[in-house]
Order: structure tokens, then C-alpha cells, then sequence
């Protein structure tokens, strides 16, 4: 019998290590947290290669890669609400694509045409908030043999989630020396890349004879505001509610874990004191 005894006792050390398993689980809990808040988020990139070559008109929408591209009139179309072809899906390996327009070089393969002065906004299609990390893009000159020279700039308009708009602006990439405009990348790597998106807007604006970068209802591009757009990176960004629902549910793995570890130990003690 005491043979019997010896035998289901357990060492005190035993018996404390159980005790401590919950706090370390729910401070494993919280780090992971952590690291989920702070780790980013699953990056898309939107290349259309997916998508068959196709035209669009103002007001249309395009789903792809979970995001809608809703394709919005030059202002002076708009201001009259009239309606106007803006957008298409082009294959760049095709020399048919561009008939008219001279369209960029450099392509692997489809890229959104922004013609006509037009523009796109870039929206979840789950409501959620995105940033955007880079994207190729190119100018699209309306005809062929122009001089290499900067035509204009490709905007950028962005809303965040307080409803703040913020807007930057980049030069268009000039001619190569076979006389055609190619795609260049544009790494955002700081700035406006560090914004968070409900909705973010591109359009082109084109230079006058004053010098000032216009397509407005004031100062018309005259269809010379149009761009190509490629490779776009974007990710998605949970909102705060989801990491408060993680802690939740993560604290109460924690606390589970701790009861769980409290009754072993109880029952331990139990042994050992029999």
C-alpha cells in the first residue's frame, strides 16, 4: 500500500509548472496579436491579365482581383451628364490594340487604357480599406512621332478612412529611342504609400500653353489625358473591429488555457496528498 503511494506521488515541481502554462499562453495570445497587427497584409497585384480585351464608358464598372474599377467621364462629359468610352483592357503584345492612339511599349501582356480625359477609381469590393504599394504606368500619347518631351502628369487622388482626401502627382516617363513611351515602375515606397484607401482615383492632367497641368471643365486636356496603367499593388487592411475580435477570442483561449491548467494542478496536489 505504501509502495502504492510512493508511486502516484508527484514532485512539487511538477505540480507548479501546469500553473503557469495559462499566463504564458495568454501572453503568447497577445503576441500574436501583435504580430498580426503589425505583419501586412496579403498583397494583390492587378495585372487584367485575366480579363479579355474590352472598352468601357463612364459609369461602368469592372470587378477584378476583388476590387472595382468604376470608370468616371472627362469633366466636361460629366458637367453635362453625358456619357463617353474611357476605358479598355488592351493586350500589349498585340500591335492591334492602338490603331489610332500610340500606345506604350514594354507590355508582357493586358493593361488598363485610361482614354479621353477620363479617370478610374479603385474601391474593395468588400468595403474594406487598402494601401497601395506601386504600379507600371505609361502615357499615352494620342498620336504617334511626338516630340519626346514631358506632356503632363498622372494623379493621383486618394480618400482615407476619416474621409480626408489626400493627392500626389507624377511625371509622366518620357520616349524611348525607338520613339515610343514604355511603362515605368512607380515604387511608392514612402508618403502616399503609407496611407490607407477607401477609394483612390487616377487621371492624367495635361500641360498648356501657360505651363500649368490641367484637365478641367476651365482648362480642357482636349483627349489628350490618357494614360496606361499595369502591375498595380494593393493590399487590403482589416479593420480595427476584426484585431478587436482576435484579442477576444485570443484572450479567451488564454483564460481557458489558464482554468485548464489551474484544475491540473489541483488535481496534482490531490495525488500528492493522498
Amino acid at each position: 500500500m505504501n509502495q502504492l503511494s510512493q508511486a502516484a506521488r508527484v514532485s512539487p515541481a511538477a505540480v507548479h509548472v501546469p500553473a503557469t502554462s495559462g499566463h504564458k499562453t495568454l501572453f503568447s495570445a497577445i503576441a500574436t496579436l501583435a504580430l498580426l497587427s503589425s505583419a501586412p497584409a496579403m498583397a494583390d497585384v492587378i495585372s487584367f491579365d485575366n480579363l479579355l480585351p474590352d472598352v468601357y464608358e463612364s459609369g461602368q464598372t469592372l470587378n477584378t482581383a476583388s476590387y472595382n474599377l468604376q470608370f468616371l467621364a472627362d469633366p466636361t462629359t460629366a458637367a453635362g451628364g453625358g456619357v463617353s468610352g474611357v476605358g479598355a483592357i488592351l493586350d500589349g503584345r498585340a500591335g492591334s490594340s492602338c490603331d489610332i492612339a500610340a500606345c506604350p511599349q514594354g507590355g508582357t501582356g493586358n493593361y488598363l487604357a485610361i482614354l479621353n480625359d477620363g479617370g478610374v477609381n479603385f474601391s474593395r469590393a468588400d468595403h474594406q480599406a487598402f494601401t497601395l504599394a506601386g504600379f507600371d504606368y505609361s502615357f499615352i500619347s494620342p498620336v504617334s512621332g511626338l516630340p519626346d518631351q514631358n506632356w503632363g502628369k498622372l494623379q493621383l487622388s486618394g480618400t482615407l478612412l476619416n474621409g480626408q482626401v489626400v493627392s500626389t502627382a507624377l511625371d509622366f516617363p518620357g520616349q524611348g529611342s525607338d520613339g515610343n513611351y514604355y511603362f515605368q515602375n512607380a515604387s511608392l515606397l514612402g508618403g502616399f504609400s503609407s496611407y490607407v484607401f477607401t477609394g483612390l482615383t487616377f487621371n492624367a492632367c495635361i500641360f498648356n500653353d501657360t505651363g500649368a497641368c490641367s484637365n478641367s471643365l476651365d482648362f480642357p486636356a482636349f483627349n489628350q489625358g490618357q494614360f496606361a496603367l499595369d502591375n498595380i499593388n494593393v493590399s487590403a487592411v482589416p479593420e480595427p473591429s476584426t484585431y478587436m475580435l482576435m484579442l477576444v477570442g485570443l484572450g479567451a483561449i488564454g483564460m481557458l488555457s489558464r482554468r485548464r491548467a489551474s484544475g491540473k494542478a489541483v488535481a496534482n496536489a490531490n495525488v500528492q496528498g493522498a
